[in-house]
């Protein structure tokens, strides 16, 4: 288990976080999310959680086993209720995962990704500040009304079509306690999106994207920095993601650090 102390000044003491409470915070946010969807719901079993958004996309329905050890048969009956909506779907382990749950993802047609997903964790937040100067930059918190300027972005960012953001970010998400969903905006034109989502002691961050054209100016950064610093001020002490392999280095260079990498399967179809 890799163990990273956070220094935090502005709370006054070292806290140290974990991979069992990165894991922890993961599955207690989508336990926080996945409900308020549209046909969105969670049930957990023994450090095991089983969730649908109802959005087609695999990554967004599935098991993710928030214990290091899962038992087999409580992966398997999970896997058994999302396989039955008929929607695409995931299973991310922890590292440690006995070679009998990659017998079943293998028995059930899944298939094995190369790329395994970071759980990172915010070491320091001495950097936020800087990071959210950017010249012409200005980024401002949506309304749960705006929604849809999300989903434009997003899409743009993720270079896919807008119906799933739309699916998963909807009015109703946006309202739920600790959510807040940013635009940033250059020249008048939206440049960045991205979601902070803070749940007592920690704040997550979701959809962090950047259209193509707009990348490498540090807008990404600089949104994510902003729903970070929102999260402490609202008494959150630490900060996590799992991070795309393009964002990675985006997400170190403001002080996030590995915990553990999941390995992920996705359904065929």
């Amino acid at each position: 288990m890799t163990l990273i102390v956070l220094s935090v000044a502005r709370y006054g003491a070292e806290m140290a976080v974990d991979a069992d409470m990165g894991a922890s915070a993961l599955a207690g946010t989508w336990q926080h999310l996945l409900p308020a969807v549209p046909g969105g719901w969670v049930l957990c079993d023994g450090g095991v959680m089983g969730g649908v958004s109802g959005v087609p996309v695999p990554t967004l329905n599935g098991v993710w086993a928030e214990r290091a050890d899962p038992d087999p048969a409580t992966v398997a009956a999970l896997l058994d209720r999302v396989a039955a909506t008929g929607l695409p779907h995931c299973l991310q382990l922890r590292p440690g995962y006995s070679p009998a749950l990659a017998e079943l993802a293998t028995m059930r047609g899944m298939i094995s990704q190369e790329q395994d997903d970071p759980l990172m964790v915010m070491e320091n937040p001495a950097r936020l500040g800087r990071a959210q100067h950017i010249a012409g930059l200005e980024i401002r918190q949506l309304r749960p009304d705006e929604a849809e300027l999300h989903a434009k972005v997003a899409a743009a960012g993720f270079e896919t079509g807008e119906q799933p953001f739309r699916q998963l970010v909807t009015p109703g998400a946006l309202r739920l306690p600790g959510v807040r969903c940013y635009l940033g905006e250059a020249d008048g034109q939206p440049v960045t999106t991205g979601i902070g989502v803070t749940l007592g002691a920690f704040v997550g961050i979701f959809n962090v994207a950047t259209p193509l054209t707009q990348r490498r100016r540090g807008y990404g950064a600089a949104v994510t920095a902003r729903a970070v610093t929102d999260g402490l001020a609202a008494g959150a002490a630490w900060s996590w993601l799992q991070s795309s392999p393009p964002g990675y280095r985006v997400y170190e260079s403001l002080g996030f650090q590995t915990l553990e990498s999941w390995h992920t399967w996705l359904s065929a179809a």
